[in-house]
């Protein structure tokens, strides 16, 4: 029979084991194939004498620990002087619990990702350093306003600051290629982040949008990252309120929340049963979506400005599969509903 060494000496992936200083202190027979060097020559040596010090798998190490949650990420470009040439590679991170960390390699199956200019890597990086310091200038002179700003203003300041922070959040975890399919497990109310996203789109509209809510104050707490779901239901409102603005009199966006009881998940019961679900509703009396449009709407890169359906609902879909969710479409000419689907903890079921 094999032992555990045996079975990672076998894995067709690289295994790259380091401690708390960055020091390597274990390397499977691909990892070594990978770097280049054995392992017998890597033992205890800082993983930047195998890996040029500029490679972005350092700011993912130092982020997986200091968050303490495993991470993936793809089109990781790396060199170093056992290199014959650049390597290109899928990464998976797990914190060990004392401050090391072992990362799976392997080798990506698209390059031109990366070497591309213009692809996913240099994306991330403007966003980081180009747009995160024109954030931070908005939200300091928010907070300057607020010291002397009449008893009106403050809460549109508070608007500002909050989601300056909130897109501040979410490029810094986009600029270390943590994508929306791996969420955060958190627990807090939707209600708290329709009531930003209701703030925020009001600021934005003004007088042009009247938005209703019909919320059930019953409803649980709901486990899933925060700011993604923030992020997809600000999406659908925005495109709901420019769909419902640009179609006539009389604006009309309305959020509903729900327990949802003609709709389960079974993967949330281990004993058969469906878990219950909660539902969150935005409808507007926009135009509706044309039927030839419906089939490709969650696509990337597939817009509808006109009908207020943007780039937004791919990453709309993206959020709320990876919250292993649901969304339903209805549309007609006056009312365009989407509603999305959320599965409730067993805890919060009780």
């Amino acid at each position: 029979m094999k032992t555990a060494e045996d079975l990672v000496g076998l894995a067709p992936f690289g295994l790259l084991q380091l401690d708390a200083r960055r020091r390597i202190t274990a390397a499977n027979p691909e990892t070594q194939a990978i770097l280049g060097h054995s392992e017998r020559l890597m033992l205890r040596r800082p993983l930047s004498e195998i890996i040029f010090h500029d490679s972005r798998i350092f700011d993912l190490i130092d982020r997986a620990i200091e968050n303490s949650y495993d991470m993936v990420a793809h089109n990781v470009s790396i060199m170093g002087p056992g290199f014959g040439k650049q390597a290109v590679l899928d990464v998976k991170l797990r914190p060990t619990g004392d401050g090391g960390i072992v990362l799976g390699l392997i080798q990506a199956t698209q390059r031109d990702v990366v070497d591309n200019p213009a692809g996913v890597a240099a994306f991330g990086r403007i966003l980081g350093h180009e747009v995160k310091n024109p954030l931070a200038g908005i939200s300091g002179a928010a907070q300057l306003l607020r010291r002397s700003a009449r008893d009106d203003q403050v809460g549109m300041l508070d608007i500002i600051q909050s989601e300056t922070q909130r897109i501040e959040r979410l490029i810094s975890r986009l600029s270390a290629f943590e994508l929306f399919s791996a969420p955060r497990q958190d627990i807090f109310n939707i209600h708290e982040i329709l009531e930003q996203v209701i703030a925020a789109e009001q600021a934005a509209q003004g007088s042009r949008l009247h938005i209703r809510r019909a919320f059930d104050p019953s409803l649980p707490e709901l486990e899933g990252d925060r700011d993604h779901l923030h992020e997809a239901l600000q999406n659908l409102v925005r495109n709901a309120a420019e769909a419902a603005i640009g179609h006539g009199a009389e604006p009309q966006v309305r959020l509903e929340t729900a327990f949802e009881t003609s709709f389960g998940f079974l993967s949330m019961s281990r004993d058969g049963r469906l878990g219950r679900a909660l539902r969150v509703t935005v409808e507007d009396n926009g135009p509706g979506i044309p039927p030839e449009k419906r089939g490709r709407m969650f696509e990337m890169f597939t817009s509808s400005k006109s009908g207020g359906r943007g780039l937004g609902l791919n990453v709309v879909s993206e959020i709320i599969n990876a919250h292993k969710g649901r969304i339903r479409v209805d549309s007609q000419p006056g009312k365009t509903r989407f509603s999305i689907y959320l599965p409730l903890s067993r805890k919060s079921q009780r």
